[in-house]
């Protein structure tokens, strides 16, 4: 985790704190390896819409509260009760879905920092981040067989698609956070209108669109009016590092 973060409510399952650009999300049950509990899913939401609704939010890390493990899956002993109820199981499906759609969909660029385990739930919401930093030794799992369950639809998606670039960068535990920090600062430098259509377009292209849509052509129409063009094209022209004011 890095350093200079505060803020935190340590009962909750997960954490949210914000330094702008960044904000970051914790993975908080430790004692568990950070199993994804019925709780977490529930409380993931709304944590989504708050960044979404900040505009000094430009960035969100998503990491376990400490090195030892992102997340070792779901919490097995809620199951039970689950395979005794087909309607809380329904309900538990709409619960993760929704869940995982917010994260997918949010609007601003997310970073999973992995520690340790990355198993199942945890790969599945590592996937729904848009780059993926490993420490060397962490662990990705995808072990539906061995529980005799599956995931929903969404879920397979999104590993299909990342299979052949699960992991954008493996670097020594202590030097992780150092790196994710860096690459989210450039990222937060950039153009944000150009940050946030390009992920649009991108979640349009894994929805199921192979030719331009309407929404992807109008992001590209806007941005010749917008200012953050104008003050790329004037910073090149001028040697100097732009200054956008999108956020």
């Amino acid at each position: 985790m890095p350093g200079n973060w505060h803020g935190f409510v340590m009962d909750s399952p997960i954490l949210l704190d914000v330094k702008p650009p960044f904000a970051l999300l914790l993975l908080n049950r430790p004692d568990k390896r950070n199993a994804l509990n019925r709780a977490m899913w529930a409380a993931l939401p709304a944590l989504v819409d708050r960044i979404e609704a900040d505009p000094g939010i430009k960035l969100v890390f998503l990491s376990g509260v400490d090195a030892t493990a992102f997340a070792a899956g779901a919490d097995i002993g809620e199951f039970d009760a689950l395979g005794r109820d087909p309607e809380a199981a329904a309900a538990f499906a709409d619960q993760l879905g929704s869940a995982m759609r917010r994260l997918a969909g949010l609007s601003k660029p997310a970073i999973a920092v992995v520690s340790g385990p990355c198993v199942g739930g945890g790969c599945g919401i590592a996937l729904c981040c848009d780059f993926r930093f490993a420490a060397a030794g962490a662990e990705f799992g995808i072990t539906p067989s061995r529980l005799g369950v599956t995931y929903l639809l969404e879920d397979t998606k999104r590993l299909i698609d990342a299979e052949i670039g699960l992991v954008d960068r493996v670097l020594p535990q202590d030097a992780l956070w150092e790196e994710a920090e860096r690459y989210g600062a450039m990222i937060a430098e950039r153009s944000q209108y150009s940050v946030r259509a390009v992920k649009a377009t991108i979640g349009a292209i894994l929805a199921g669109a192979s030719a331009e849509t309407a929404a992807t052509r109008r992001l590209f129409v806007e941005s010749f009016a917008g200012e953050d063009l104008a003050e790329g094209a004037k910073a090149f022209l001028e040697k100097r590092p732009p200054r956008f004011t999108f956020s």
